[in-house]
């Protein structure tokens, strides 16, 4: 992933922080990512059917009832 740096005004800053307080997202830079992908989309940049169509060909894990048993134990330890 390349990083990038830009300049937010102070409502643009406001709105991420504001989505990253209600918990929409982890941190500005997921909200970001999220907002410029929707915004990709409603113009026409992206295709929703062949994002779709590129999440359903990745090969998914398996997994087994007691492991994920333990990764949320682990988790939930965490907080």
């Amino acid at each position: 992933m390349e990083k990038m740096k830009f300049n937010l005004n102070r409502p643009e800053k406001d709105a991420l922080d504001q989505m990253v307080k209600i918990g929409l997202f982890n941190n500005r830079d997921e909200a970001a990512r999220a907002a410029i992908v929707k915004y990709a989309m409603d113009i026409g940049v992206l295709n929703r059917q062949a994002i779709w169509r590129k999440m359903e060909g990745v090969r998914k894990r398996k997994v087994f009832p007691g492991q994920l048993a333990r990764d949320l134990e682990i988790l939930e330890d965490e907080d």
